[in-house]
Protein backbone atom coordinates (compact mmCIF):
# COMPACT_ATOMS: atom_id res chain seq x y z
CA UNK A 1 0.00 0.00 0.00
CA UNK A 2 1.05 3.40 -1.20
CA UNK A 3 0.53 5.24 2.53
CA UNK A 4 3.56 7.49 3.70
CA UNK A 5 4.26 8.72 7.49
CA UNK A 6 2.93 12.32 6.22
CA UNK A 7 -0.21 10.57 4.98
CA UNK A 8 -1.01 8.35 8.37
CA UNK A 9 -1.19 12.29 10.21
CA UNK A 10 -3.96 13.73 7.96
CA UNK A 11 -7.64 11.91 9.30
CA UNK A 12 -9.37 11.92 5.78
CA UNK A 13 -5.94 9.83 4.33
CA UNK A 14 -6.04 7.65 6.96
CA UNK A 15 -9.22 6.62 6.03
CA UNK A 16 -8.51 6.00 2.28
CA UNK A 17 -5.53 3.59 3.69
CA UNK A 18 -7.63 1.93 5.85
CA UNK A 19 -10.22 1.37 3.11
CA UNK A 20 -7.04 -0.16 1.09
CA UNK A 21 -6.14 -2.47 3.57
CA UNK A 22 -9.78 -3.57 4.46
CA UNK A 23 -10.23 -4.46 0.81
CA UNK A 24 -6.60 -5.96 1.14
CA UNK A 25 -7.79 -8.48 3.99
CA UNK A 26 -11.41 -8.82 2.57
CA UNK A 27 -10.39 -10.59 -0.75
CA UNK A 28 -8.03 -13.14 1.13
CA UNK A 29 -4.87 -12.29 -1.01
CA UNK A 30 -2.43 -15.19 -0.73
CA UNK A 31 0.90 -15.00 -1.40
CA UNK A 32 1.93 -15.88 -4.42
CA UNK A 33 0.21 -13.83 -7.32
CA UNK A 34 -1.83 -14.74 -9.85
CA UNK A 35 -0.02 -14.66 -13.18
CA UNK A 36 -2.31 -14.27 -16.78
CA UNK A 37 -0.97 -18.08 -17.47
CA UNK A 38 -2.64 -18.97 -14.14
CA UNK A 39 -5.70 -17.44 -15.10
CA UNK A 40 -6.17 -19.09 -18.22
CA UNK A 41 -5.13 -22.46 -17.02
CA UNK A 42 -8.01 -22.12 -14.26
CA UNK A 43 -10.39 -20.76 -16.59
CA UNK A 44 -9.93 -23.97 -19.47
CA UNK A 45 -10.28 -26.49 -16.88
CA UNK A 46 -13.66 -28.07 -16.82
CA UNK A 47 -15.11 -25.41 -18.54
CA UNK A 48 -18.95 -26.06 -18.74
CA UNK A 49 -19.47 -23.97 -21.95
CA UNK A 50 -16.61 -26.14 -23.17
CA UNK A 51 -18.08 -29.77 -21.75
CA UNK A 52 -21.27 -28.33 -23.07
CA UNK A 53 -20.29 -28.68 -26.54
CA UNK A 54 -18.08 -31.93 -25.76
CA UNK A 55 -21.57 -33.38 -24.89
CA UNK A 56 -23.46 -32.27 -27.57
CA UNK A 57 -20.80 -33.49 -30.08
CA UNK A 58 -20.70 -36.95 -28.25
CA UNK A 59 -24.51 -37.10 -28.19
CA UNK A 60 -24.37 -36.19 -32.31
CA UNK A 61 -21.89 -39.27 -32.82
CA UNK A 62 -24.09 -41.50 -31.61
CA UNK A 63 -26.91 -40.30 -33.29
CA UNK A 64 -24.98 -40.81 -36.66
CA UNK A 65 -24.58 -44.55 -35.75
CA UNK A 66 -27.92 -44.60 -34.89
CA UNK A 67 -29.27 -42.50 -38.18
CA UNK A 68 -27.77 -45.40 -40.49
CA UNK A 69 -29.65 -48.52 -38.96
CA UNK A 70 -32.63 -50.19 -40.69
CA UNK A 71 -35.51 -49.38 -39.05
CA UNK A 72 -36.50 -52.32 -35.96
CA UNK A 73 -38.94 -54.70 -37.98
CA UNK A 74 -42.74 -54.98 -36.64
CA UNK A 75 -44.03 -58.36 -36.00
CA UNK A 76 -47.59 -59.17 -36.59
CA UNK A 77 -49.72 -61.58 -35.39
CA UNK A 78 -53.70 -62.34 -35.76
CA UNK A 79 -56.57 -64.49 -36.81
CA UNK A 80 -57.99 -64.83 -40.12
CA UNK A 81 -61.65 -65.29 -41.48
CA UNK A 82 -62.58 -67.09 -37.94
CA UNK A 83 -66.24 -68.17 -38.36
CA UNK A 84 -68.30 -66.32 -35.46
CA UNK A 85 -70.84 -69.23 -35.40
CA UNK A 86 -68.74 -71.31 -33.38
CA UNK A 87 -64.94 -69.55 -33.19
CA UNK A 88 -63.34 -73.37 -34.55
CA UNK A 89 -60.44 -72.94 -36.27
CA UNK A 90 -60.49 -75.40 -38.09
CA UNK A 91 -63.94 -75.05 -39.37
CA UNK A 92 -63.47 -73.39 -42.46
CA UNK A 93 -60.66 -73.71 -44.54
CA UNK A 94 -59.84 -70.36 -45.07
CA UNK A 95 -59.24 -69.82 -41.08
CA UNK A 96 -55.61 -68.91 -40.43
CA UNK A 97 -53.82 -67.99 -37.23
CA UNK A 98 -51.37 -65.67 -39.12
CA UNK A 99 -47.89 -65.37 -37.63
CA UNK A 100 -45.40 -62.65 -39.75
CA UNK A 101 -42.87 -59.53 -39.60
CA UNK A 102 -42.63 -56.29 -41.83
CA UNK A 103 -39.18 -54.21 -42.69
CA UNK A 104 -39.31 -51.14 -44.48
CA UNK A 105 -36.85 -49.68 -46.14
CA UNK A 106 -36.56 -46.18 -46.07
CA UNK A 107 -36.32 -43.98 -49.15
CA UNK A 108 -33.21 -44.02 -51.34
CA UNK A 109 -30.24 -42.91 -49.62
CA UNK A 110 -31.95 -41.87 -46.94
CA UNK A 111 -30.22 -43.26 -44.03
CA UNK A 112 -26.76 -42.55 -45.18
CA UNK A 113 -27.40 -38.98 -46.04
CA UNK A 114 -28.81 -38.77 -42.50
CA UNK A 115 -26.32 -40.16 -40.65
CA UNK A 116 -23.52 -38.43 -43.07
CA UNK A 117 -25.58 -34.86 -42.24
CA UNK A 118 -25.05 -35.86 -38.19
CA UNK A 119 -21.59 -36.80 -38.45
CA UNK A 120 -21.19 -33.33 -40.46
CA UNK A 121 -22.75 -31.51 -37.30
CA UNK A 122 -20.18 -33.06 -35.03
CA UNK A 123 -17.52 -32.47 -36.61
CA UNK A 124 -18.56 -28.77 -36.54
CA UNK A 125 -18.98 -28.80 -32.56
CA UNK A 126 -15.54 -30.26 -32.75
CA UNK A 127 -14.29 -26.84 -34.18
CA UNK A 128 -16.44 -24.79 -31.92
CA UNK A 129 -14.73 -26.46 -29.12
CA UNK A 130 -11.36 -24.98 -30.04
CA UNK A 131 -13.32 -21.48 -31.00
CA UNK A 132 -14.78 -22.03 -27.65
CA UNK A 133 -11.44 -21.74 -25.77
CA UNK A 134 -10.15 -18.86 -28.04
CA UNK A 135 -13.23 -16.89 -26.76
CA UNK A 136 -12.38 -17.92 -22.93
CA UNK A 137 -8.82 -17.01 -23.23
CA UNK A 138 -9.83 -13.65 -25.16
CA UNK A 139 -12.20 -12.59 -22.37
CA UNK A 140 -10.26 -13.72 -19.23
CA UNK A 141 -7.25 -11.45 -21.37
CA UNK A 142 -9.27 -8.67 -21.47
CA UNK A 143 -10.87 -8.49 -17.65
CA UNK A 144 -7.42 -9.84 -16.28
CA UNK A 145 -5.42 -6.69 -18.27
CA UNK A 146 -8.32 -4.90 -17.14
CA UNK A 147 -7.72 -5.78 -13.49
CA UNK A 148 -4.30 -5.41 -13.75
CA UNK A 149 -4.92 -2.05 -14.85
CA UNK A 150 -6.74 -0.40 -12.31
CA UNK A 151 -4.00 -1.79 -9.74
CA UNK A 152 -1.43 0.24 -11.97
CA UNK A 153 -3.87 3.70 -11.75
CA UNK A 154 -4.56 2.89 -8.14
CA UNK A 155 -0.83 2.54 -7.19
CA UNK A 156 -0.07 6.23 -9.53
CA UNK A 157 -2.77 7.99 -7.60
CA UNK A 158 -1.84 6.33 -4.23
CA UNK A 159 1.56 8.30 -5.00
CA UNK A 160 -0.60 11.61 -6.13
CA UNK A 161 -2.19 11.50 -2.53
CA UNK A 162 1.19 11.24 -1.27
CA UNK A 163 2.16 14.28 -3.06
CA UNK A 164 -1.02 16.30 -2.59
CA UNK A 165 -1.05 15.39 1.06
CA UNK A 166 2.63 16.64 1.52
CA UNK A 167 1.96 19.85 -1.12
CA UNK A 168 -0.78 20.79 1.40
CA UNK A 169 0.94 20.60 4.50
CA UNK A 170 3.39 22.54 3.05
CA UNK A 171 0.84 25.06 1.99
CA UNK A 172 -0.56 24.64 4.67
CA UNK A 173 2.80 25.63 7.27
CA UNK A 174 3.70 28.34 4.34
CA UNK A 175 -0.03 29.60 5.41
CA UNK A 176 1.21 30.30 8.66
CA UNK A 177 4.52 32.13 7.87
CA UNK A 178 2.58 34.31 5.47
CA UNK A 179 4.04 33.16 2.20
CA UNK A 180 1.14 31.93 0.77
CA UNK A 181 -3.16 32.95 1.19
CA UNK A 182 -5.83 31.33 2.36
CA UNK A 183 -6.53 30.72 -1.32
CA UNK A 184 -3.44 28.55 -1.83
CA UNK A 185 -4.46 26.73 1.13
CA UNK A 186 -8.17 25.93 -0.10
CA UNK A 187 -6.58 25.42 -3.42
CA UNK A 188 -4.57 22.48 -2.52
CA UNK A 189 -7.25 21.11 -0.25
CA UNK A 190 -9.46 20.43 -3.15
CA UNK A 191 -6.80 18.98 -5.29
CA UNK A 192 -6.30 16.31 -2.62
CA UNK A 193 -9.76 15.49 -2.40
CA UNK A 194 -9.86 14.79 -5.54
CA UNK A 195 -7.02 12.33 -5.78
CA UNK A 196 -9.13 10.96 -2.85
CA UNK A 197 -11.82 10.29 -4.69
CA UNK A 198 -10.58 9.05 -8.11
CA UNK A 199 -9.14 6.48 -5.76
CA UNK A 200 -12.86 5.04 -4.79
CA UNK A 201 -13.57 5.61 -8.22
CA UNK A 202 -10.65 3.38 -8.89
CA UNK A 203 -11.27 0.86 -6.44
CA UNK A 204 -14.79 0.28 -7.78
CA UNK A 205 -14.06 -0.10 -11.45
CA UNK A 206 -11.40 -2.74 -10.33
CA UNK A 207 -14.13 -4.47 -8.03
CA UNK A 208 -15.83 -4.77 -11.31
CA UNK A 209 -13.13 -6.57 -13.06
CA UNK A 210 -12.65 -8.81 -10.65
CA UNK A 211 -16.11 -9.65 -10.63
CA UNK A 212 -16.24 -10.16 -14.44
CA UNK A 213 -13.30 -12.27 -14.36
CA UNK A 214 -14.47 -14.75 -11.30
CA UNK A 215 -17.04 -15.85 -13.91
CA UNK A 216 -14.22 -17.90 -15.59
CA UNK A 217 -12.15 -18.49 -12.62
CA UNK A 218 -14.25 -18.20 -9.21
CA UNK A 219 -12.24 -17.28 -6.00
CA UNK A 220 -9.09 -17.01 -8.03
CA UNK A 221 -10.30 -13.75 -9.37
CA UNK A 222 -9.91 -12.28 -5.61
CA UNK A 223 -6.42 -13.12 -5.19
CA UNK A 224 -3.35 -10.95 -5.42
CA UNK A 225 -2.68 -10.83 -9.24
CA UNK A 226 1.29 -10.84 -10.43
CA UNK A 227 2.61 -7.64 -10.26
CA UNK A 228 3.77 -5.60 -13.87
CA UNK A 229 2.35 -6.15 -16.87
CA UNK A 230 1.54 -9.42 -18.30
CA UNK A 231 3.27 -10.73 -21.49
CA UNK A 232 1.38 -11.96 -24.41
CA UNK A 233 2.44 -13.10 -27.58
CA UNK A 234 3.35 -11.53 -30.72
CA UNK A 235 0.34 -11.39 -32.99
CA UNK A 236 1.30 -12.02 -36.81
CA UNK A 237 1.11 -9.56 -39.26
CA UNK A 238 -2.36 -8.26 -40.66
CA UNK A 239 -1.58 -10.13 -44.27
CA UNK A 240 -0.48 -13.34 -42.73
CA UNK A 241 -3.62 -13.35 -40.26
CA UNK A 242 -6.16 -12.56 -43.39
CA UNK A 243 -4.07 -15.61 -45.19
CA UNK A 244 -4.99 -18.11 -42.47
CA UNK A 245 -8.19 -16.96 -41.70
CA UNK A 246 -10.08 -19.50 -43.95
CA UNK A 247 -8.71 -22.00 -41.27
CA UNK A 248 -9.91 -20.31 -38.29
CA UNK A 249 -11.97 -22.42 -36.14
CA UNK A 250 -15.12 -20.51 -35.75
CA UNK A 251 -14.70 -20.02 -39.88
CA UNK A 252 -14.29 -24.11 -39.99
CA UNK A 253 -17.29 -25.18 -37.95
CA UNK A 254 -19.52 -22.47 -40.15
CA UNK A 255 -18.17 -24.54 -43.11
CA UNK A 256 -19.08 -28.01 -41.20
CA UNK A 257 -22.75 -26.51 -41.11
CA UNK A 258 -22.25 -25.33 -44.60
CA UNK A 259 -21.83 -29.19 -45.65
CA UNK A 260 -24.37 -30.52 -43.02
CA UNK A 261 -26.75 -28.23 -45.14
CA UNK A 262 -26.32 -29.18 -48.35
CA UNK A 263 -26.75 -32.78 -47.28
CA UNK A 264 -29.72 -31.82 -46.21
CA UNK A 265 -30.61 -30.65 -49.68
CA UNK A 266 -29.81 -34.40 -50.88
CA UNK A 267 -31.45 -35.82 -48.24
CA UNK A 268 -34.76 -33.63 -49.43
CA UNK A 269 -34.44 -35.07 -53.25
CA UNK A 270 -34.73 -38.74 -51.63
CA UNK A 271 -38.37 -37.81 -50.43
CA UNK A 272 -39.34 -38.31 -54.63
CA UNK A 273 -38.39 -41.76 -54.06
CA UNK A 274 -40.58 -44.47 -52.82
CA UNK A 275 -40.25 -46.45 -49.43
CA UNK A 276 -40.51 -50.00 -49.30
CA UNK A 277 -41.82 -52.41 -46.93
CA UNK A 278 -41.75 -56.06 -46.92
CA UNK A 279 -44.30 -58.27 -45.74
CA UNK A 280 -43.86 -61.74 -44.76
CA UNK A 281 -46.21 -63.89 -43.25
CA UNK A 282 -47.07 -67.77 -42.14
CA UNK A 283 -50.58 -68.70 -41.72
CA UNK A 284 -51.52 -71.75 -40.16
CA UNK A 285 -55.00 -74.08 -40.84
CA UNK A 286 -56.43 -76.15 -38.80
CA UNK A 287 -59.07 -78.88 -39.70
CA UNK A 288 -59.32 -81.55 -43.00
CA UNK A 289 -59.76 -81.40 -46.01
CA UNK A 290 -62.84 -83.33 -47.36
CA UNK A 291 -60.73 -86.59 -48.34
CA UNK A 292 -59.55 -86.89 -45.02
CA UNK A 293 -56.11 -84.84 -45.38
CA UNK A 294 -54.65 -82.01 -43.29
CA UNK A 295 -54.79 -78.43 -44.39
CA UNK A 296 -51.75 -77.10 -45.35
CA UNK A 297 -50.68 -73.95 -43.69
CA UNK A 298 -49.85 -70.97 -45.87
CA UNK A 299 -47.20 -68.49 -46.50
CA UNK A 300 -47.31 -65.24 -47.97
CA UNK A 301 -44.49 -62.46 -49.13
CA UNK A 302 -45.68 -59.02 -49.99
CA UNK A 303 -43.40 -55.86 -51.13
CA UNK A 304 -45.58 -52.16 -50.67
CA UNK A 305 -44.40 -49.21 -51.83
CA UNK A 306 -45.87 -45.21 -51.77
CA UNK A 307 -45.97 -43.86 -55.09
CA UNK A 308 -44.51 -39.84 -54.63
CA UNK A 309 -46.35 -38.79 -57.68
CA UNK A 310 -47.94 -35.89 -56.50
CA UNK A 311 -45.04 -33.74 -55.31
CA UNK A 312 -45.72 -30.20 -55.66
CA UNK A 313 -46.62 -29.19 -52.41
CA UNK A 314 -44.95 -31.58 -50.69
CA UNK A 315 -41.27 -32.91 -52.28
CA UNK A 316 -40.41 -29.61 -54.45
CA UNK A 317 -41.57 -27.48 -50.97
CA UNK A 318 -38.65 -29.69 -48.83
CA UNK A 319 -36.35 -29.31 -51.03
CA UNK A 320 -37.09 -25.34 -52.08
CA UNK A 321 -36.90 -25.20 -48.21
CA UNK A 322 -33.48 -26.91 -48.06
CA UNK A 323 -31.64 -24.92 -50.84
CA UNK A 324 -32.76 -21.80 -48.62
CA UNK A 325 -31.33 -23.48 -45.29
CA UNK A 326 -27.63 -23.97 -47.18
CA UNK A 327 -28.03 -20.88 -48.65
CA UNK A 328 -28.49 -19.28 -45.56
CA UNK A 329 -25.51 -21.15 -44.03
CA UNK A 330 -23.30 -19.83 -46.72
CA UNK A 331 -24.37 -16.12 -46.41
CA UNK A 332 -23.73 -16.38 -42.75
CA UNK A 333 -20.34 -18.19 -43.10
CA UNK A 334 -19.58 -15.38 -45.78
CA UNK A 335 -21.01 -12.46 -43.48
CA UNK A 336 -18.54 -13.42 -40.36
CA UNK A 337 -15.61 -13.83 -42.33
CA UNK A 338 -16.00 -10.21 -44.02
CA UNK A 339 -16.30 -9.21 -40.10
CA UNK A 340 -13.87 -10.78 -38.68
CA UNK A 341 -11.49 -10.01 -42.04
CA UNK A 342 -12.58 -5.92 -40.47
CA UNK A 343 -11.62 -6.95 -37.27
CA UNK A 344 -8.11 -7.70 -38.47
CA UNK A 345 -8.07 -4.64 -40.30
CA UNK A 346 -9.32 -2.13 -37.23
CA UNK A 347 -7.15 -3.94 -34.63
CA UNK A 348 -3.75 -4.29 -36.48
CA UNK A 349 -3.96 -0.46 -37.26
CA UNK A 350 -4.80 0.11 -33.91
CA UNK A 351 -1.78 -1.35 -32.79
CA UNK A 352 0.03 0.06 -34.89
CA UNK A 353 -1.40 3.56 -33.53
CA UNK A 354 -0.85 2.60 -30.20
CA UNK A 355 2.71 1.49 -30.01
CA UNK A 356 3.19 4.72 -31.54
CA UNK A 357 1.35 6.17 -28.47
CA UNK A 358 3.38 4.45 -25.90
CA UNK A 359 6.66 5.04 -27.34
CA UNK A 360 5.60 8.61 -27.31
CA UNK A 361 4.60 8.49 -23.26
CA UNK A 362 7.73 6.48 -22.68
CA UNK A 363 10.37 8.97 -23.82
CA UNK A 364 8.52 12.03 -24.14
CA UNK A 365 5.30 12.57 -22.14
CA UNK A 366 6.03 11.41 -18.96
CA UNK A 367 9.70 12.04 -18.93
CA UNK A 368 9.23 15.81 -19.45
CA UNK A 369 6.39 16.19 -16.96
CA UNK A 370 8.54 14.81 -14.28
CA UNK A 371 10.87 17.57 -14.82
CA UNK A 372 8.28 19.82 -15.02
CA UNK A 373 6.82 19.30 -12.04
CA UNK A 374 10.54 18.50 -10.40
CA UNK A 375 11.10 22.13 -11.19
CA UNK A 376 8.15 23.78 -9.93
CA UNK A 377 8.03 22.22 -7.09
CA UNK A 378 11.50 23.79 -7.01
CA UNK A 379 10.78 27.43 -7.70
CA UNK A 380 7.58 26.99 -5.42
CA UNK A 381 10.28 26.08 -2.58
CA UNK A 382 12.59 29.06 -3.64
CA UNK A 383 9.09 31.32 -3.22
CA UNK A 384 9.55 32.07 -7.26
CA UNK A 385 7.22 29.93 -8.71
CA UNK A 386 3.05 30.01 -7.33
CA UNK A 387 0.82 27.21 -6.16
CA UNK A 388 -0.61 26.58 -9.01
CA UNK A 389 1.78 26.68 -11.81
CA UNK A 390 2.96 23.80 -9.21
CA UNK A 391 -0.27 22.06 -9.32
CA UNK A 392 -1.07 22.27 -13.22
CA UNK A 393 2.74 20.61 -13.58
CA UNK A 394 1.65 17.71 -10.91
CA UNK A 395 -1.92 17.24 -11.92
CA UNK A 396 -0.26 16.98 -15.89
CA UNK A 397 2.43 14.46 -14.62
CA UNK A 398 -0.63 11.69 -13.01
CA UNK A 399 -2.86 12.43 -15.28
CA UNK A 400 0.13 11.39 -18.25
CA UNK A 401 0.97 8.47 -16.28
CA UNK A 402 -2.61 7.55 -16.10
CA UNK A 403 -2.93 7.49 -19.08
CA UNK A 404 -0.29 6.10 -20.29
CA UNK A 405 -1.16 2.87 -17.70
CA UNK A 406 -4.69 2.68 -19.38
CA UNK A 407 -2.65 2.88 -23.00
CA UNK A 408 -0.99 0.12 -22.38
CA UNK A 409 -3.70 -2.02 -21.24
CA UNK A 410 -5.57 -1.41 -24.28
CA UNK A 411 -2.37 -2.33 -26.64
CA UNK A 412 -1.99 -5.69 -24.28
CA UNK A 413 -6.12 -6.21 -24.88
CA UNK A 414 -5.45 -5.02 -28.94
CA UNK A 415 -2.94 -8.17 -29.27
CA UNK A 416 -5.05 -10.24 -27.36
CA UNK A 417 -8.01 -10.10 -29.57
CA UNK A 418 -5.04 -10.27 -32.57
CA UNK A 419 -4.15 -13.29 -30.87
CA UNK A 420 -7.97 -14.86 -31.07
CA UNK A 421 -8.08 -13.83 -34.86
CA UNK A 422 -5.50 -15.81 -35.48
CA UNK A 423 -7.27 -18.57 -34.44
CA UNK A 424 -4.51 -20.94 -32.07
CA UNK A 425 -4.28 -21.33 -29.05
CA UNK A 426 -1.52 -19.60 -27.74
Amino acid sequence: MYCTNKIAGRGRIVAVCMVFTGIAISLNIEAAGLSLRDAERLALQDDPSVELVKANRLALEELSVAAEQLPDPMLKAGVVSLPTDTFNLGQEAMTQVQLGLIQKFPRGHTRALSSQQIRQRSEGLDKTVVEQKLRILLDVREQFLETIKQQQLLGINAEAISVFSELAEVTQDYYGTGKVNQDDVFQASVELAQVEERAQRILQEEERARARLATWIGEAAYRDLEPGWPSLETPSSDAEIQKNLKNHPRILALNKNIAASETGVELARQKYKPEFSVDVTYGGRGGTNPDGSSRPDLFSAMVVMDLPLFHKNRQDRYTAASIAQSSAAMFTRDDIYRRMLREIDSNTSTLARQQARVTLFDTILVPESQSSSMASFESYQSSVGDLTTLLRAQITEFELRLDQARLQAELLKTQARLLYLEGELK
